[in-house]
């Protein structure tokens, strides 16, 4: 494999390897290498951030020669004596990797933190809890466009009833939160009464207040009012430019909202066994109202899930990404249309147009724990294991109370760097262990060299009755946008099933 970089310039720990030149340099002051030692450094460079296997690199480096490890080993050394110890990576078993400068990913500093308890359905029929959940969720998700304050996630902060003052000075302390959101919901037909309140976390002392009534279209109106209250009480100056590149096409009908947040509450069952259910409920509220982008995305979200992660066909892609569109189409300006259209878009294995995506909902929303979660797992399928890390660590900080799939993801890219160990641990959360995920526990332990505990794991993929092949979900499930990554999965798996290639 010869490297054709010529022209190309990469910056990393305060070197300069410019490959045009020829040239390795810090400060404008020259480092040498030897001739091996620079080839390997080379392509290491080209594939900056990616674990590059060994014996792609002595393809590379010694083509058509043979030559032992040491070889590799000893330019490696030569390497790290002159960039430092930490900038090239040992992967066990895998091969090595050059540390890139990392991605800032955005903190949240001294910044007030703010979680929005769970909001009391004041009305006498529990079946519109929903609507007061959604109510709630889009105050959430109004405060995470500001970049002044943290607002914890839904999975988090909804696990606190505004109904129980006595919890809320324990609150502060469980998931950290300075200050609370708490309130209640009243619906009467087409109408929404709301009485919310802003919380002193520390004392319990009531901030400000304020009740509201309006029709379905003006909904989101006085939930933007709302956020801009509360925002305005916890920093110096508000900014409007977040409310306003934040507002949404209202609906035409209340009932239309309605019927998609029921349908996102069955898909966020952790078994996710009803997404027919969830499906019909979306196509019902795009009958109600076509110009609902968020009923076209999230339609589009439920053609991709399947509850035991196995494949989806292409024309069902398909007509999900079209769909993902049209929800981007009436919603522009919504992190959830793109997030989405993000997520179909690597299922198809269109990785750069699901970086695109994802951005963009970053832009818009860059609070979001669920877009962040969202980054850490894209940059793992892309073959960037360490930095997905650093955007996981960050989601599970504003989401403490974190769901499931956060630690399934962190636990892929722990595996992709040959951190075996934290890997399985992370799996072994899982209280109903999926046979995917035991396949993948199969493989952490296997690679370990477990042999016995990734056997009795491999043994029970299928103890449940299910059909389930866990080398053709290691080979075309996961969507790797290298191969390499792929084969280190399927390796794992292979072992743990006691077969070879």
């Amino acid at each position: 494999m010869a490297v054709s970089a010529t022209g190309q310039v990469f910056q990393f720990g305060g070197f300069t390897l410019d490959l045009g030149k020829g040239t390795l340099s810090r400060a404008d002051q020259p480092a040498f290498l030897r001739p091996k030692a620079y080839a390997l450094l080379t392509h290491l460079a080209c594939h900056i951030g990616r674990v590059v296997p060994k014996s792609e690199l002595m393809d590379t480096v010694w083509p058509g020669v043979f030559v032992t490890e040491d070889s590799l080993t000893q330019s490696v050394r030569e390497i790290r004596k002159v960039l430092g110890e930490e900038r090239v990576r040992t992967v066990s078993k895998r091969g090595y990797m050059l540390v890139p400068e990392t991605e800032a990913v955005p903190e949240s500093g001294a910044q007030p933190i703010v979680a929005v308890l769970r909001f009391r359905n004041d009305g006498a029929d529990p079946a519109n809890q929903e609507i007061v959940d959604g109510f709630a969720e889009d105050i959430i998700n109004g405060l995470a466009r500001f970049g002044t304050v943290t607002v914890l996630a839904r999975n988090s902060s909804f696990s606190f009833a505004s109904h129980s003052p006595a919890e809320w000075p324990a609150i502060r302390s469980r998931i950290g939160a300075d200050y609370l959101v708490e309130g209640s919901v009243r619906r009467q037909a087409e109408r929404i009464i709301a009485a919310v309140s802003l919380i002193d976390a520390a004392n319990s002392a009531q901030l400000w207040g304020d009740r509201y009534q309006a029709e379905a279209a003006g909904l989101f109106a006085i939930q933007q009012d709302i956020v801009e209250q509360i925002v305005g009480r916890l920093v110096v100056k508000v900014s409007n430019a977040g409310l306003t590149r934040a507002s949404r096409r209202p609906v035409t009908s209340l009932a239309s909202y309605e019927l998609v947040l029921r349908g996102v509450a069955l898909m966020r069952d952790p078994a996710q066994s009803d997404l027919k259910a969830a499906a019909a409920l979306f196509e019902a509220a795009i009958s109600k109202d076509p110009s609902y982008g968020l009923a076209h995305t999230y339609l589009a979200l439920s053609h991709v899930l399947n509850s035991e992660f196995g494949p989806t066909s292409s024309s069902v892609l398909a007509k999900a990404r079209d769909l993902a569109e049209r929800g981007i189409a009436l919603s522009p300006d919504q992190a959830t249309a793109h997030r989405i259209q993000s997520l179909v878009r690597l299922s198809m294995r269109d990785h750069p147009a699901a970086e695109h995506h994802l951005r963009i909902a970053l832009e818009l929303n860059p609070g979001d724990a669920e877009c962040i979660e969202q980054m850490g797992h894209l940059l793992t399928m892309r073959g960037r294991p360490l930095e997905a890390l650093s955007w996981l660590a960050r989601a599970i900080r504003i989401d403490p109370l974190n769901p499931h799939w956060y630690q399934y993801d962190r636990s892929l890219a722990l595996y992709m760097l040959g951190e075996y160990r934290p890997a399985a641990e992370a799996l072994e959360l899982a209280t109903r262990p999926t046979p995917w995920i035991r396949t993948r526990l199969a493989a952490c332990y296997a690679q370990l060299g477990n042999m016995e505990a990734a056997t009795r794991q491999a043994a029970l993929i299928n103890a449940g009755g299910f059909d389930f092949s866990p080398v053709d979900y290691a080979t075309t499930v996961v969507p790797f946008e290298n191969a390499v990554d792929a084969d280190h999965l399927v390796n794992g798996v292979l072992l743990a099933l006691g077969r070879r290639r």
